[in-house]
């Protein structure tokens, strides 16, 4: 609406939001978030590697708050084959207050297999967009030596200053970094592991530690309730990230939390918590489901 125009060139144009630089903040804390609810989400499928059958297809719904408003909401499916695989599809639009201001969107598409107990992408593909401006693309392929090769759309998106190759050498993409994560904790019953990951643009280490099993109260915001395993991940940033108060906008750690939904599979993630920039940052499951073979069929694989 015109009222919502004048609003929001009011607020682009305040001081504040300019020293903030604070669309683009949301737009990557939204591509962040989603890129770790996407992993976590890929998390769901690590069962043991001795199962003989995939683990169940699903579809999850998750609320993002930050700083105490609803600012997103995602629609995650994962599929499993029997051969190991992964491919999955996530769907991100900017929710609330600051959907009315803001209308951010987001969908990653990944696909990989897991071996011994960890995750091997093959493919990561990452769009965004704003309102009526055109998309943006990541892409990261892996070649037969695991190496990450990324390319962007439109090509001025690419980081002045590429990082070196032995840096980004044996790493995986924040969604299979998870996966590997949640790989050790279906298969040790512990979630304590270090993964080196790149996303196409930044470098860092995620350290994850067993914090023990723990009774989750169901709230309004979250219907869960039940027993859960938290785990606490650290953020180790090591290249690729903004300098001062911008690069706070990065959590140095989350807190997760993994529950029994569905029998037959993995303890999957109900929510997850931690602070950056903007203050409290809340992700809690809402809903969620078993897919059919139809809408299994339907995911897509990124081209």
């Amino acid at each position: 609406s015109d009222e919502n125009r004048s609003v929001k060139w009011v607020i682009i144009n305040h001081p504040w939001y300019k020293d903030l630089d604070f669309e683009f903040a949301i737009n990557e804390w939204a591509m962040r978030v989603r890129a770790f609810a996407l992993a976590m989400v890929l998390a769901l499928s690590s069962a043991s590697l001795l199962r003989a059958e995939p683990a169940p297809s699903v579809e999850l719904e998750y609320h993002v708050f930050i700083g105490g408003l609803h600012a997103l909401s995602l629609t995650t499916r994962v599929v499993r084959d029997d051969s190991n695989g992964y491919r999955m599809a996530i769907d991100a639009v900017t929710a609330g207050l600051i959907s009315k201001f803001i209308h951010a969107t987001y969908r990653a598409e990944s696909v990989g297999v897991t071996r011994h107990g960890s995750a091997f992408p093959t493919r990561f593909r990452g769009i965004s967009g704003e309102d009526d401006e055109d998309g943006k693309t990541v892409t990261v392929d892996y070649g037969d030596d695991g190496a990450p090769r990324v390319s962007f759309v439109p090509e001025h998106e690419a980081p002045d200053e590429p990082l070196p190759s032995a840096m980004t050498a044996a790493t995986i993409d924040p969604a299979s970094a998870m996966l590997t994560l949640m790989e050790t904790l279906g298969n040790t019953g512990r979630c304590d592991a270090t993964v080196k990951v790149f996303d196409g643009k930044r470098r860092y280490n995620l350290a994850s530690r067993h914090a023990g099993e723990v009774e989750l109260r169901a709230t309004k915001y979250a219907p869960y309730v039940g027993p859960a395993t938290e785990c606490r991940v650290g953020f180790e940033r090591l290249a690729g990230f903004r300098e001062g108060r911008l690069g706070r906008r990065y959590p140095d750690e989350i807190v997760l939390y993994l529950a029994p939904l569905f029998d037959d599979a993995p303890p999957m993630p109900v929510r997850m918590h931690g602070s950056n920039l903007f203050g409290a940052l809340r992700l809690h499951l809402v809903a969620w489901r078993g897919l059919a073979q139809s809408e299994i069929e339907a995911t897509p694989t990124p081209p």
